[in-house]
């Protein structure tokens, strides 16, 4: 005889769960836990086995870090639902399928419908995947959880199914820097990368490291301040511009000059107000405000290029136009982090380089198992 149901409710990346089990398994997830205030409180049953060990890899899947799912699960319905529900459990993560390709899983093409009524009476979503089978057209179709929810959860795996190949492709791509942190910028110190994000727009990194170099080892906003347009100019001509940069470059040394030449009283303010301040710098746009942020203030503010608009549109994911959504998006996505940020930004460039080019070369791609190869190649604004 089964044991009477157990119930939690918790919160997890802002979402309000509420988990069911019995003594054979998990039998319902909801999101939002809606129906939690018609429940009469339980305690103690955080340490019932099936909904601790849920809610642990939960938060491990809302984290980045787990692709599956190992959970006793107990879904009641009838035997085509079940059958519809251990289809589900078969498409890979940051993968999707069509509602006919479920079918056919099930031994029924013609079943298309039933299938997705089955997808639609899912009681335990997210562990049963059936945010992952959208229309045969690509279309998101419906979603118990809302179709925000479901427009997030394969966007959030697609991401880190992305990353997670990179990484095991291209492997750490990091470097010791400044102050002990391991970064893949190619510059160190935190003025030299700031300099780097202006002189790098429209041109490539060796004209960059030309200019840098003509610049000095000991470069500095002082030192910038003191030289004249024209003779900052002719240092930085490799990188092409140069008027114009070294125009830019004046001014954020002017802007760094209101901070006492301190980097570290300019890393001491938060993010929002700095990012403002930055956008207000001459020559300083979003791409170039995140960059600085991220690599030489240490700033949980990921860089959103043209590399991860072409890379992150051919593998199906639907980019929007606008700067900040695309960058909450991914931020949304992955962990909130410096290291993390820091290295993801890196693998999209080192991918574009190698692969992801305006012509691809798709041959032992990391991605191609992924990629639909419908991008759109895109002018760089940062290329490295």
């Amino acid at each position: 005889m089964t044991a009477p149901e157990k119930y939690s409710r918790f919160s997890i990346n802002g979402l309000d769960f509420l988990i069911k089990a019995n003594d054979k398994g998990i039998t319902e997830l909801s999101i939002p836990a809606s129906t939690v205030s018609e429940l009469p409180a339980l305690e103690g049953l955080d340490s019932f086995e099936y909904i601790s060990e849920a809610k642990k890899q939960l938060a491990e899947y809302f984290d980045g870090k787990r692709a599956s799912f190992d959970l006793k699960i107990n879904p009641q319905g009838t035997e085509f639902q079940i059958k519809v529900w251990n289809a589900l459990l078969q498409i890979p993560y940051g993968e999707t399928r069509s509602y006919k390709e479920v079918a056919e899983i099930c031994g029924n093409p013609k079943a298309s419908r039933a299938v997705g009524l089955a997808n639609n009476r899912n009681p335990i979503p997210i562990i049963i995947p059936c945010h992952r089978v959208i229309g045969s057209n690509k279309s998101l179709t419906g979603y118990a959880l809302g179709m925000e929810m479901k427009q997030y959860l394969i966007h959030f795996e697609r991401i880190n199914l992305i990353f997670d190949k990179l990484k095991k492709h291209f492997g750490d791509i990091s470097k010791p820097v400044w102050g002990g942190h391991r970064s893949w910028w190619p510059s160190e110190k935190p003025f030299d990368i700031m300099l780097g994000a202006i002189l790098v727009q429209n041109t490539n990194w060796n004209n960059v490291d030309q200019a840098l170099k003509a610049l000095g080892a000991e470069c500095s906003p002082q030192k910038i301040l003191g030289l004249s347009t024209e003779e900052l100019a002719a240092l930085i001509r490799p990188a092409g511009f140069q008027n114009q940069k070294a125009a830019k470059l004046k001014a954020l040394c002017s802007w760094i000059e209101q901070y006492g030449f301190s980097i570290d009283a300019l890393a001491n303010k938060t993010l929002p107000d700095l990012r403002e301040e930055l956008l207000s710098v001459h020559g300083v746009g979003k791409e170039t405000a995140d960059a600085v942020l991220l690599y030489a203030l240490r700033k949980t503010s990921f860089v959103i290029d043209a590399y991860a608009r072409r890379i992150f549109g051919r593998v199906g994911i639907e980019v929007p136009k606008h700067y900040e959504a695309f960058q909450a998006m991914i931020e949304r996505a992955i962990p909130t982090d410096v290291p993390t940020y820091d290295a993801y930004h890196g693998l999209i460039v080192e991918h574009a380089k190698a692969f992801c080019r305006k012509n691809p070369l798709c041959s032992d791609c990391p991605l191609e198992t992924i990629c639909q190869k419908s991008g759109v190649s895109a002018q760089m604004s940062l290329e490295f």
